[in-house]
This record gives structure tokens, sequence and C-alpha cells, in this order.
């Protein structure tokens, strides 16, 4: 989605946000379905607010001078209406629960991981009109 230098970013773990910021240790972990809040720079110089990112599951990737996040979705601003994301989220809920009495673990899983996403949409959909 970006590109750009920083000044830190909060990133969704399993165990919390993640704070990083120039010089933080080298690390990597996974990242759970949410937003992330980064804070942007210009030529070392911070431009401003920050900047949201709905994403999916995936990985971070620290080296103390970069940080690299891979995830399966990510978004600046959902295109969906909350109407139709609210479908969605019913929809997924209504499989979810279909899958548990299948034992579909597999299923299962990716289920919720498209709903984390999808919840992640719907908070930054509403953080984005109450800007």
């Amino acid at each position: 989605i970006f590109q750009w230098e920083i000044e830190k970013i909060s990133i969704p773990t399993e165990t919390g946000n993640l704070k990083v910021m120039e010089g933080h240790p080298p690390m990597v972990t996974s990242i759970q379905p949410g937003i992330m809040k980064v804070w942007p720079m210009e030529n070392h110089i911070k431009v401003g607010n920050e900047i949201y990112i709905s994403n999916s599951k995936g990985m971070v990737f620290i080296d103390g001078k970069i940080v690299r996040i891979v995830s399966a979705e990510a978004t600046l601003a959902p295109e969906d209406s909350e109407s139709t994301l609210l479908q969605n989220k019913k929809n997924l809920e209504e499989k979810i629960k279909r899958l548990k009495s299948e034992w579909s673990i597999e299923e299962i899983e990716k289920a919720l991981i498209k709903l984390g996403k999808i919840n992640a949409d719907l908070e930054l959909k509403k953080m984005l009109q109450t800007a």
C-alpha cells in the first residue's frame, strides 16, 4: 500500500499493538486483522496527521530501520458501504456456525481471518466518518 519514511507505526499483533520507532530491536512476528496506525514523515520532518490502514493477517519484519509488512489484504479506505460490510459480516458469522458443526478447522480459520478484516474495515470506516 505504501513505502514512506515514517516516525512510528502501531501494528496489531496477537499480544496487542506493537509500536515501532527507529532503533527498534530486530524482530519478526505475526500480525492480526486490525488497524495499523502510521505517522508519516517527509525529509525527516513530521508531516501531520496519522494514516490508518485496515489489514488482514500477515507478518511484520523489523530490522531497526525498516519495517516490512506482508498482509493478504490492506485498505486505506474501504470501498464497500457500511451496510455491505455488515451483511458480509453476518454471512461469515453464519458460515462459521455451520462450519463448526462440520468440524472444518481450516475453513473456520479462513473465515475467521476474513471476519477479522471485515471488522477492521468497519472500524476504519467509522474512524474516517468521524475525522
